[in-house]
């Protein structure tokens, strides 16, 4: 008997649930949208400039089931026909206030209620001239933590570009440049999408480059040389206690099997140091990727001999 009372009430509270969905899709409901318009029919020559993927936030009223298309993903899409308006004289693209409600009207049904439309008009140019290739320069600020040292050449996902515009001026372009690129702590290679900023009027494509810029980490490398003697009177020559040292510095992790850069260490004789008995160590001129170098020891002690 209890069984059977349960299932009485469950069938019941399913009737409920199936009414009370079918009042609430009879009730009017708002909601908001974001429509994106679909431009179709244009023709192969055309390239647009501005507005190129145009979206129109749209507030709808109507009943619950009229919209509910919409409410399990499904986004409403405005198609807009190149032949329906073009205006060739201004390459534009060009929908009115009246044009783009008739239009979302029809895309949501005559019942629906346009409470509010953004923006309530369209104006999308467009150009037949030909593309111009045009370089991209990148504009970046990029610092590495210490322990790591940009190295190699920044490369682009395109260094050439093709630049639109309407009049013939992408001709008198020489370059665009990226927004600029701000990197701080980089411990390894990165790579970041960077916007082209394109003149006003004109359209890039791409509009966007990625830019890599290659890190690597800093290792520790230590060479022993010996120690030569420079400016020595004549008919003398020095010997050094000890005859070698050490030099000691950071380079990128890809060079260390490589490294090969020629390297002296000397001491400079002359009459001003000649009371002391020992000499400072200098080191020659290094490869720019060297960092942090010191000698061990920093002097040494020395004795002259004649020929």
């Amino acid at each position: 008997m209890k069984g059977r009372n349960a299932l009485t009430f469950f069938v019941f509270l399913a009737i409920s649930a199936v009414f009370w969905v079918l009042m609430a899709l009879n009730d009017e409901v708002q909601k908001d949208y974001k429509v994106p318009l679909k431009l179709t029919g244009f023709p192969d020559d055309m390239t647009i400039i501005a507005g190129a993927h145009p979206t129109v936030s749209v507030t709808v009223k109507d009943k619950g089931s009229a919209l509910m298309k919409y409410s399990w993903g499904r986004t409403p899409v405005l198609t807009v026909r190149y032949d329906d308006f073009v205006s060739p004289e201004s390459n534009q693209l060009v929908l009115s206030q009246a044009q783009l409600n008739a239009s979302l009207r029809n895309l949501f049904g005559a019942g629906a209620l346009l409470q509010s439309v953004r923006p309530d008009s369209l104006a999308i140019y467009y150009t037949t001239e030909p593309g111009v290739p045009v370089r991209v320069r990148v504009d970046a600020d990029v610092h590495t933590s210490p322990q790591a040292v940009p190295f190699g050449r920044v490369t682009l996902s395109a260094d050439t570009v093709m630049l639109y515009s309407i009049g013939g001026k992408a001709s008198k372009v020489k370059e665009l440049v990226t927004a600029p690129v701000v990197l701080s702590g980089l411990t390894d290679t990165a790579s970041v999408e960077a916007v082209l900023q394109v003149p006003a009027g004109m359209r890039a494509v791409p509009s966007t480059v990625r830019v890599t810029i290659p890190v690597e980490p800093l290792v520790s490398k230590t060479r022993r040389i010996a120690v030569e003697a420079q400016n020595l009177p004549e008919g003398t020559q020095m010997v050094t206690f000890p005859s070698m040292v050490d030099v000691t510095y950071l380079l990128p992790k890809s060079m260390y099997n490589q490294d090969s850069a020629p390297m002296k260490a000397f001491v400079k004789y002359s009459w001003d140091v000649a009371s002391s008995k020992s000499l400072a160590v200098e080191v020659s001129q290094m490869p720019q990727y060297y960092r942090v170098v010191s000698v061990s020891p920093e002097r040494v002690d020395y004795v002259l001999e004649r020929d």
